[in-house]
């Protein structure tokens, strides 16, 4: 067992802010989106290959895949790497990121069918069938870590759940779940812009961090970008839609409030004063929900499936009362960071916990 906190897990990024130190958020419906950024020296772009162009996957049996590297640079595939071929094949998908050595492969036994009853293995899968399986379901996956070995059918419950939050009737087959949404989730993406040296983002829905990826570099994070935000991301929009969910519309209050107060007629002022209100408390809001889970505890269990765990390399399911995740790390060298939310978490009673610990450090030991 090894003990992580986010700050130690996030060592060395910082959000993206503006001229004037405020955090830029993007935002679709009630998702909001914060970049990463971090130095230069922390981006280990000469280390690692392109994790959607640099493997191919294969399988000679349901419940596995196995990954081989392409080049002469190691790779970290995105965390729940999905398998949608159109060969003759069950669809697979991967519970967790993993490691695989330049020139290398490595066999992963806790992978699952995403397929249903489809039969057939697939040989030398790539590029464009390579898919990130959603946000939503993340917790599930991250549950059966090292615990699915030999089960195929592991992860049909996530898809099932996928299925239900989306109403895209997919049974235990993912590939229906894209066949719906597969155009509202390429404009999804235009929704979005990817700073300079991004290494990571944090996700917030209402308000609360729901997920968290730091990746091992700027080149990697260019590479992920977009299947990430269609793929990954994008089901958060799709759900918030189907829900009827709707934007805070921060700003639109805001002006409202200071034209309801103001004698001023110049409404351009009125608008400038307006922005820079709403961008103070959104940053503050933002700042306020990193503060509270920077010192959040995770247990690591060290991850011996497939991934390499041995010598300076590790990879480590990682858990807490209110988060789920792994973390692929060598000689305290975070490569690659995977956090999601559990949905039993009420961030609440972390507030309420925060808070007593705050009042309990300012009190004066008790003395005559």
């Amino acid at each position: 067992m090894k003990n992580f906190d986010l700050g130690d897990l996030l060592k060395g990024c910082v959000p993206v802010k503006d001229s004037k130190g405020n955090v830029l958020v993007q935002s679709i419906l009630n998702m909001q989106v914060v970049c990463l950024t971090t130095d230069d020296e922390y981006s280990m772009d000469d280390k690692f290959a392109n994790p959607l162009k640099a493997v191919s996957a294969s399988n000679n049996n349901y419940g596995e895949i196995t990954f081989y590297n392409k080049r002469s640079k190691d790779v970290i595939t995105l965390p729940h790497t999905a398998i949608l071929t159109k060969q003759r094949a069950q669809n697979h998908g991967m519970v967790k990121a993993g490691y695989i050595p330049k020139r290398g492969s490595v066999r992963f036994d806790d992978a699952g069918c995403v397929q249903g009853s489809e039969g057939g293995y697939f040989s030398n899968v790539e590029g464009d069938e390579l898919r990130v399986m959603p946000v939503t379901i993340r917790e599930m996956l991250f549950k059966t870590m090292d615990k699915g070995i030999g089960d195929y059918s592991a992860i049909y419950p996530a898809i099932r759940k996928l299925g239900d939050q989306t109403k895209s009737n997919t049974g235990e087959y993912l590939n229906r779940y894209f066949d719906k949404y597969d155009n509202k989730l390429e404009q999804f993406i235009a929704h979005f812009e990817r700073p300079d040296k991004l290494i990571g983002t944090i996700v917030f829905v209402d308000g609360e961090i729901v997920a968290i990826d730091k990746y091992p570099s700027f080149t990697y994070a260019e590479q992920v970008w977009d299947v990430m935000i269609r793929d990954c991301y994008g089901a958060l929009a799709v759900v918030s839609e189907l829900d009827n969910k709707k934007s805070e519309h921060l700003f639109t209050k805001t002006f409202d409030k200071l034209i309801s107060k103001s004698h001023e007629d110049n409404v351009v002022n009125l608008i400038e004063k307006a922005l820079k209100k709403t961008k103070n408390k959104m940053s503050k809001s933002i700042n306020n929900r990193i503060d509270e889970v920077l010192n959040v505890t995770f247990t690591g269990e060290l991850d011996t499936v497939g991934n390499p765990s041995r010598g300076s390399i590790k990879s480590y399911k990682i858990d807490s009362d209110g988060y789920i995740g792994q973390v692929i790390t060598e000689s305290d060298f975070h490569y690659l960071v995977s956090l999601v939310k559990k949905e039993s978490f009420n961030p609440d009673a972390l507030r309420v916990v925060t808070e007593l610990k705050r009042k309990a450090n300012t009190q004066s030991r008790f003395k005559m």
